[in-house]
C-alpha cells in the first residue's frame, strides 16, 4: 500500500543580541529541508518567522501543533533562552535539536548555535524529565554529510513508525499446526506498534480462488511461467490452482488495505485445494512488493513489513529458516521451501517446482513452490518477537558457495553483526537460542540496521542482546 509521508516541522529560535538572522540562518535550513523533503518523500512544515522571544515561540508551537507534525526539528539558529524550548517542546510525540558551526573561527561568537542546543538538551533531559519527550541531536549545515547522513536514518525510521502505526495485516487460517511459540497478543501488538491484526477464515481465500475467469488465471499463469528459468511441475492443474490463490490473495490486499499477509501453508491448503502455496507467497512479494509470510507467522508478516518499509523498491523481504550452520567456515545456510521473491535469485534464477517436503512420502506431490539460490549480496535480518517488545537487529552478507544448499529458496549468509557489531556465528546462534528466538527471520537486501535500531529506540522496543557462546552452562 501507499506510504504515510512523515511530517516534520521546523523552527529556528534565537535573540536578537547575536546573528542568526544576518547569517540567513532560518531561510537557509529552510531552502535545504525544502530540497531534501522532495528527495525523501517528507511533508515540511516551516517556520519562516524570527522567533526571538518566548512570545513567539508559542506563536509558533500553535501553528506546528495545529499542522499535527510528527516530528519537530527545532534549531537554535542563534543564541537562545531556555524558556524558548518549553513551548515547543510538547507540539510534536519526537523532536530534534539542531546546531550549526559558527560562520568564523575565531573573534566575537556570532551564533552560540552548539551551546544553546546543549542548552536545550539539558531542559528536556533534566528540567522536563518526568515528561519523557524523546530527542535526537544534530550538527552540521543542512547541505552537509554532516547533518543529512544522521538526518536521514531519522526520517527513514520515523516514516516506518508512521506507517507500522498505521499497518493492517491480514491473517488467514490461523498458525500452522505446532507453531505454539508463535502466538501473539494481538492488543498488545496494536498496544506497542499501533498495528491492527485482521484474521480470516483460510476458506475466505480458497472460496475466492475458485471464482475467477479462467481465461484471466491462464493469462496471469503465464507470465508467471514465463519469468521462471524453468518450470517443473508434476500436475498441470496445480499451477492454476496455486495463480488463482495468487489472484485472490492480491485482490484482498487490494480490496482491505493490507499491508502484509500470513497465511498458514499447511495442512488445510493439501487437505482442501490440493496445493503448495508457496508461489502465490513469492510472486506477491517480487511483482505486488506485499510480505506474506508462511505458515500464518504474524510476527513474520510484521517483520517483513517493518523491512519493506526501510528497504523500499518494488520487491519484498522474505521469511526464512536458518536451516543449516556451517562453524568449520562460519557460515549460516538461510532457507525455506519456496517462498522467496525472485529478485533474491543468482543468475540462474527462479524455478517452479514440485513442493520439496510436502507428500514426498505419500503418493502425493502438491505444488507450486519456488527454487533459487541467492545472488550475494548484503542482507538485513530482523524479526519482531514477545507480543510487539522486542526487535531483532541483524547485518549480514549473502555469498554464493559450490555448495547451493538444499532444494528450495535459500543462501550463505555469514559476516554477522548484532545491533551493529561484529558477533560470531556461535555468538549468534547462542544468543538466539539461549533466548527462545522463534525459528523465522525476516530477510531483507540492503543495510538498514541503524534505521531499526532507531526505529527500536523511537518506539521503545527492547533489542536482543548478545550472549557469548561458552562450551558450559552459564
Amino acid at each position: 500500500m501507499a506510504k504515510h509521508k512523515l511530517r516534520i516541522g521546523y523552527v529556528g529560535t534565537s535573540i536578537a543580541s547575536y546573528f542568526a538572522t544576518e547569517y540567513h540562518q532560518r531561510e537557509r535550513a529552510i531552502t535545504g529541508l525544502e530540497t531534501l523533503a522532495q528527495a525523501w518523500d517528507f511533508e515540511l512544515v516551516a517556520i519562516a518567522d524570527e522567533v526571538m522571544s518566548v512570545e513567539a515561540a508559542e506563536q509558533a508551537a500553535e501553528r506546528l501543533r495545529d499542522a499535527q507534525v510528527d516530528f519537530l526539528l527545532l534549531q537554535t539558529a542563534g543564541c537562545s533562552i531556555g524558556e524558548q524550548i518549553l513551548p515547543l517542546a510538547r507540539v510534536a510525540p519526537r523532536m530534534g535539536l539542531w546546531a550549526t558551526p559558527e560562520p568564523h573561527p575565531d573573534g566575537d561568537i556570532k551564533l552560540h548555535s552548539f551551546v544553546s542546543m546543549s542548552h536545550f538538551a539539558s531542559i528536556l533531559a533534566q528540567t522536563l524529565k518526568d515528561e519523557h519527550i524523546p530527542f535526537k541531536w544534530f550538527y552540521g549545515h543542512v547541505e552537509s554529510a554532516e547533518f543529512q547522513r544522521p538526518f536521514g536514518i531519522t526520517v527513514r525510521a520515523l516514516t516506518t513508525v508512521k506507517n507500522m502505526q498505521r499497518a493492517r495485516i491480514g491473517w488467514f487460517g490461523g498458525l500452522a499446526p505446532g507453531f505454539i511459540n508463535m502466538q501473539f497478543d494481538a492488543a498488545q501488538m496494536q498496544k506497542r506498534l499501533g498495528l491492527q491484526i485482521v484474521p480470516h477464515e483460510l476458506h475466505d481465500l480458497i472460496d475466492r480462488a475458485k471464482g475467477y475467469d479462467a481465461a484471466q488465471v491462464a493469462r496471469t499463469a503465464q507470465t508467471i511461467r514465463a519469468a521462471a528459468t524453468s518450470v517443473r511441475v508434476t500436475e498441470s492443474a496445480a499451477f492454476d490452482r496455486v495463480t488463482r490463490l495468487y489472484l485472490a490473495m492480491h485482490d484482498f490486499v487490494r480490496e482491505n488495505g493490507y499491508d502484509s499477509l500470513a497465511v498458514s501453508c499447511w495442512s488445510e491448503f493439501q487437505e482442501v485445494y490440493r496445493i503448495a502455496p508457496c508461489m502465490a507467497y513469492s510472486w506477491m512479494g517480487s511483482e505486488d512488493g506485499i510480505a506474506v509470510a508462511c505458515e500464518g507467522d504474524v510476527y513474520g508478516a510484521v517483520s517483513m513489513y517493518l523491512l519493506n518499509l526501510l528497504t523500499g523498491g518494488h520487491g519484498s523481504s522474505t521469511l526464512l529458516d536458518m536451516a543449516v550452520i556451517d562453524t568449520l567456515n562460519p557460515a549460516a545456510l538461510m532457507w525455506h521451501c519456496g517462498v522467496s521473491p525472485r529478485h533474491f535469485a543468482n543468475r540462474d534464477g527462479i524455478h517452479w517446482v514440485d513442493h520439496v517436503t510436502l507428500g514426498r512420502k505419500s503418493e502425493h506431490v502438491y505444488g507450486v513452490a519456488g527454487d533459487q539460490v541467492f545472488a550475494a549480496n548484503t542482507a538485513t535480518i530482523s524479526y519482531v518477537s514477545a507480543d510487539g517488545a522486542t526487535l531483532l537487529v541483524v547485518g549480514a552478507e549473502i555469498v554464493e558457495r559450490d555448495n547451493p544448499g538444499y532444494a528450495g529458496t535459500r543462501g550463505w549468509f555469514t559476516d554477522f553483526t548484532l545491533n551493529r557489531e561484529p558477533i560470531t556465528l556461535q555468538d549468534l546462534v547462542h544468543t538466539l537460542t539461549i533466548g527462545g528466538h522463534p525459528h523465522h527471520y525476516a530477510v531483507g537486501l540492503g543495510n538498514v540496521t541503524a534505521e531499526l535500531i532507531e526505529f527500536a529506540t523511537w518506539t521503545n522496543l527492547a533489542r536482543i542482546q548478545m550472549r557469548p557462546y561458552t562450551q558450559y552452562l552459564t
